[in-house]
């Protein structure tokens, strides 16, 4: 190198012309893969130049991390002769992105707790104890007890593995009960002077085109300074006929001038003509969402329901059905965040104070998406942690009788069933899709059996209403 030229780019360069695109320097440190790499940009060849070990990295792990960029580099590489005789073997990758956004609450350390009044906080000498206890350490714990009596050693030594074993239950459970959350309904202060302004498309069902809450909203949206642009949709309205009928409703003001859309439609309880299962408002309400984009509509949309939630003990939860528009509006926010705005439970009577805290959520006063309506006030949905449950008997729920497990032949409801028939049950209806033909399906069988349980199986789809309840 130091007498005379090495002709280093021109052997590299010779090497792609004939077709050469993979380049290993096998040394102690690479030095020559920066200049290949750059020969090879300059001659408009796309290479892999690899190393094998670095400086201060000479271990398999730093030989195996070469293979893996040479690898990635479009390298073949012989695995199964790379990790013979270690036991490692091929797995499938994940079919999704490696890309992932954490959206859940963070966890709530054992200090904050402490802090917040929610627990103990443990010291060293507490810390020791109960190392010692986990591990069954005997030696350990008589010393930390400091125990020098024989007899009461003894003691230790019968009580240590029972003492072991409620412990590690106890993580366990606590463990479990941290992943325990609960919806409450937050007041809010509401705007009660929020007034509305533009055009307010306002969707009824034809069904419930009477209905005293319709108009009472109607008038009050009016009064609070929108223009209201009345919406009657049929039952047996389709895409096309909503698209009309909001064309023809919007005749003279253009699409992009609305500033609102307020739906009744999920107030219709009926069965849909064609899906019984269905009610006819849920269905009106994702014709409505397509409809609105065909109609080039892109104004928020906000659903509106009637006694869907209940927001205390004291707050009678009356339609139940309606609050699968409360479902359907949790999808529509995540397909169509840039048209959604909310869903507002109304109270069964709607008086002016009750319009004025409407108009607030509509005009986004409370910046929520998720508000009920009340004569005591406006309630806002939260997520929030939740102590368990204190348990109804020592031994907690006891099964009796027959007991229905819906995917019985499955891994989890395999679990469930066990449990049931050594606790107690004496009949198991066990139903999957496959039922006995339902892979171990016939050893589950048996072994609930020999367990004493009188175990049926069958074929039965638990969304299958007729189905179901010609099994049960």
């Amino acid at each position: 190198n130091l007498r005379g030229t090495v002709r280093f780019d021109e052997t590299v360069r010779v090497l792609l012309d004939e077709g050469f695109q993979t380049f290993v320097e096998a040394s102690a440190h690479p030095v020559l893969t920066m200049g290949i790499e750059q020969t090879a940009d300059d001659h408009g060849t796309p290479v892999a130049a690899v190393g094998s070990l670095r400086r201060a990295e000479g271990g398999p792990e730093r030989f195996l991390t070469s293979l893996a960029e040479a690898h990635v580099g479009g390298i073949a590489v012989d695995w199964r002769t790379v990790f013979a005789g270690t036991g490692a073997r091929p797995v499938d990758l994940p079919t999704y992105a490696f890309q992932r956004q954490r959206y859940w609450l963070d966890a709530t350390s054992a200090a904050e707790v402490a802090a917040a009044g929610g627990g103990l906080s443990t010291d060293a000498v507490d810390a020791r104890f109960w190392e010692a206890v986990e591990h069954e350490d005997l030696e350990a714990l008589v010393r930390t007890l400091e125990v020098a009596d024989e007899e009461q050693q003894s003691s230790l030594t019968a009580l240590l593995p029972a003492l072991s074993s409620w412990r590690r239950q106890r993580r366990e459970q606590n463990k479990v009960d941290g992943w325990r959350y609960q919806i409450v309904w937050k007041p809010l202060a509401s705007a009660s002077g929020t007034t509305l302004s533009g055009t307010w498309l306002v969707a009824v069902p034809e069904a419930c085109g009477d209905d005293t809450l319709v108009a009472a909203v109607l008038d009050g949206l009016a009064g609070r300074g929108a223009h209201v642009v009345r919406v009657t949709v049929g039952a047996a309205d389709d895409r096309e006929a909503m698209t009309e009928r909001l064309r023809v409703a919007l005749d003279g003001v253009e699409p992009s001038a609305v500033a609102g859309v307020f739906s009744l439609l999920g107030l219709d309880e009926s069965a849909h003509e064609s899906f019984q299962v269905v009610p006819a408002g849920l269905a009106a309400t994702v014709t409505l969402v397509q409809a609105l984009g065909d109609a080039d509509v892109v104004a928020p949309l906000w659903c509106g329901t009637r006694g869907a939630v209940s927001v205390g003990r004291s707050d009678r939860l009356v339609s139940p059905i309606q609050a699968m528009v409360w479902g359907l509006g949790r999808i529509l926010e995540a397909e169509y965040p840039q048209r959604w705005g909310g869903v507002v439970d109304l109270p069964e009577t709607i008086d002016d104070r009750a319009v004025a805290r409407l108009a607030g959520a509509l005009a986004g006063a409370e910046s929520e998406d998720q508000v009920a309506v009340r004569g005591s006030g406006v309630f806002a949905k939260r997520l929030v942690r939740a102590s368990a449950p204190d348990a109804t008997t020592v031994d907690g729920w006891q099964p009796s009788g027959s007991v229905l497990v819906t995917g019985g032949t499955g891994a989890l409801g395999g679990h469930v069933a066990r449990w049931l028939a050594r606790t107690g049950a004496e009949h198991l209806v066990l139903t999957s899709r496959s039922g006995m033909a339902a892979e171990g399906a016939a050893e589950l069988k048996a072994e609930l059996e020999g367990l004493g349980a009188r175990v049926t199986v069958a074929a039965c789809d638990a969304a299958d209403r007729e189905a179901l309840a010609a099994v049960l």
